[in-house]
């Protein structure tokens, strides 16, 4: 069987709980150094029969099961799964991330030794595993595409409790996320998909919402953010919206 390639890093939860700059610095490197990770179906025939509208129309068992049946989207499911123990209780958890009519998908069951629970599922892919003595982090990029213009980077913990919590990060399609001159900063105005102005009202072409010019978002009172990156009076910044949601985006 394959194996899968683990980082052993410290867990990483966002801004508005305590986290250091050097640790949004290492998730959101991930973006542009993503791990080539490599899946692990060892194991697999062991699990609680379970269903996943991604690669089966029936219950998926183990490859050479006569009750498989994988629908003609997915040639080849099984080199997106992998079974791993994602909250150390020692029973085997799942894990697929890969083709889903047509998107990308990523799914996350729990085993509590009778039933393979879903605890996630959304577009993305799988960027990286991480664990560390107490959780497993899972970061999982759900790029942009046609009609959705924004893309969603989404952190998953998964703590030795089985208790999950969940963070997501939104920037527009296209950003160039570099990070240099990075600090924490309070500001507010309006945050924007570039580094320019642009209040122009269009109408939507997927819609049929009114889009006003760039703007993602507004800051109405001085919040404490990350600044990423600087170019003239424009920054790139990190703003948390709460404690689940930040998005990326330019201010001036």
């Amino acid at each position: 069987m394959k194996n899968c390639i683990l980082i052993f890093v410290l867990g990483l939860t966002i801004t508005s709980r305590g986290q250091s700059i050097e640790e949004v610095q290492k998730r959101l490197n991930l973006l542009t150094h993503a791990d080539n990770l490599v899946y692990d179906t060892t194991g697999l025939s062991k699990l609680p029969k379970f269903k996943y509208f991604c690669t089966s129309d029936g219950v998926i068992i183990d490859k050479g099961s006569t009750e498989t049946i994988v629908p003609s989207e997915t040639e080849d499911p099984w080199k997106y799964y992998t079974v791993i123990d994602l909250n150390g209780d020692k029973l085997n958890d799942l894990i697929y991330s890969g083709p889903c009519m047509p998107y990308d998908q990523t799914g996350i069951f729990l085993n509590d030794g009778k039933t393979l629970n879903l605890i996630h599922d959304y577009p993305g892919k799988l960027v990286s595993l991480e664990k560390s003595v107490d959780k497993f982090v899972i970061n999982i990029l759900k790029e942009s595409c046609c009609c959705d213009y924004y893309s969603d980077y989404i952190q998953v913990t998964i703590w030795n409790d089985s208790h999950v919590d969940k963070n997501q990060i939104t920037f527009f399609g296209n950003t160039e996320i570099k990070i240099d001159k990075v600090a924490k900063l309070k500001i507010k105005g309006i945050l924007r998909t570039s580094p320019e102005i642009n209040d122009k009202k269009v109408k939507d072409d997927c819609s049929d919402q009114i889009l006003e010019g760039n703007h993602l978002a507004r800051i109405d009172k001085p919040t404490t953010v990350l600044q990423l990156r600087r170019i003239g009076q424009w920054r790139l910044i990190l703003y948390p919206v709460d404690k689940q949601n930040s998005y990326i985006g330019w201010i001036k």
